[in-house]
């Protein structure tokens, strides 16, 4: 089967590199489409080496795989899938689906069956941004998709115990990161219900205004009132505000304080200072936390943050499910490349 690609190729990445192997391995031959400078030109909003410098590249990265493969210039998004009587399949990246959408209702149009689609995952850096020549080019990340720079992320809070979560849970998604702390203003001495919410949101909010950072974090905990059972449970919500400003959010598990704990909470007295008072741990909530001596040391303070942390990371992680794609489409519809 002979299958076809299509692209800039400026600077040949990790992304391409998964087009490729899947192109090579799904056919027996492949057609490569290389945008004229015209074209690439007219779409790119970086510099673009000439087409011959980029033909001379790709040809020596693609004899690596051992099949017969040709290099044709291309000048629109469609190139030549439209008319080929010979291609049978393309490979296309998340972005670029739309093309193949719109190349095989323009072969219906002119009677010719479907190319099969084969679409491959989205390739993201280390920060789950996609990996693109752009970034490449500005020096944030490598082919690789490794960042040159750390992620910089605000937590507003001077809580030890919070900064060591961010951290922790932010080094295991990105890799190299950079946790700073900045001073908050206090939502309430002991939050309720949304009041929690609110909080996490106005201090992540703050944190990055602050910092200028990648990331701003809020945390806050608080007592949340379920009818059903008749009990107030203490649940911490995270907020995490990127500098897109793209906001999300997540909890961790929440758990039953003793009874005279909630009562003092719900008269205006801070858990902290109760429990600190009940169990003699001074700033209890600076080391293992209630919940730490409340467990019996089988899960600390820090453990419970790292939960909520990463619950709000969870639309950042598996990106591709939360997003529309519709913008991305969209955006695909002008180019045939890969970013």
């Amino acid at each position: 089967m002979k299958v076809c690609i299509g692209g800039t190729f400026n600077i040949i990445h990790m992304g391409h590199e998964l087009l490729f192997e899947t192109a090579f391995a799904v056919g027996d031959t492949v057609e490569v489409g290389l945008t004229s400078d015209e074209f690439a030109r007219s779409v790119k909003k970086v510099p673009v080496r000439s087409y011959e410098e980029r033909r001379e590249d790709l040809f020596k990265f693609l004899v690596r795989y051992g099949k017969p493969f040709e290099i044709v210039k291309i000048s629109d998004p469609m190139g030549t899938a439209v008319t080929s009587g010979t291609i049978e399949g393309i490979v296309v990246s998340p972005e670029t689906r739309a093309v193949a959408d719109k190349i095989n209702h323009l072969r219906e149009d002119e009677g010719k069956g479907p190319l099969k689609v084969y679409c491959i995952r989205e390739v993201r850096a280390d920060d789950r941004s996609a990996i693109s020549a752009s970034r490449i080019l500005s020096g944030e990340i490598d082919r690789d998709g490794r960042l040159k720079e750390p992620v910089r992320v605000a937590v507003a809070t001077r809580n030890k115990v919070k900064v060591d979560a961010v951290r922790n849970v932010f080094t295991q998604i990105f890799g190299l990161v950079d946790v700073v702390e900045v001073p908050s203003d206090e939502v309430s001495s002991q939050p309720i219900g949304e009041e929690t919410i609110r909080g996490s949101m106005e201090r992540a909010h703050s944190a990055i205004e602050q910092a200028n950072s990648d990331f701003g974090v809020g945390i806050e905990a608080g007592l949340f009132y379920v009818s059903t059972l008749d009990r107030h449970l203490d649940v911490q919500y995270c907020t995490i505000v990127d500098s897109s400003g793209k906001v999300t959010h997540g909890h961790g598990p929440g758990f039953q304080y003793p009874p005279e704990v909630i009562h003092a909470a719900l008269t205006g007295h801070p858990i902290g200072e109760v429990m600190s008072s009940l169990t003699g741990i001074e700033k209890i909530g600076h080391r293992d936390g209630s919940v730490g001596y409340l467990s019996g040391g089988i899960i600390d303070r820090t453990s419970l943050t790292e939960i909520a942390v990463l619950m709000a990371l969870i639309p950042r992680i598996r990106v591709e499910l939360y997003e529309k794609s519709e913008e991305n489409h969209n955006d695909s519809a002008s180019d045939a490349a890969c970013r």
